[in-house]
């Protein structure tokens, strides 16, 4: 599962995929930490790989990976 951390017009959001939507955040470093902490939690309970990618200025760049 990835998780996307997004930069849009200086704004920061952290977009859930199975929810759908994308939660807004005051910072990219609060909207990478709760990222990197929902990737965690989903590695965890279900034993799946997880990512999180992080979209800004026209790049992206896959920050952080749980595997087995």
């Amino acid at each position: 599962m990835v998780f996307t951390v997004k930069c849009a017009a200086a704004h920061w959001s952290v977009l859930d995929p199975v929810a759908g939507v994308a939660e807004p955040f005051p910072s990219g470093a609060a909207a990478f930490d709760a990222a990197v902490e929902r990737a965690c939690d989903h590695h965890r309970r279900t034993g799946q790989d997880s990512t999180v990618r992080v979209e800004a200025l026209g790049n992206t760049l896959d920050a952080v990976h749980f595997s087995h």
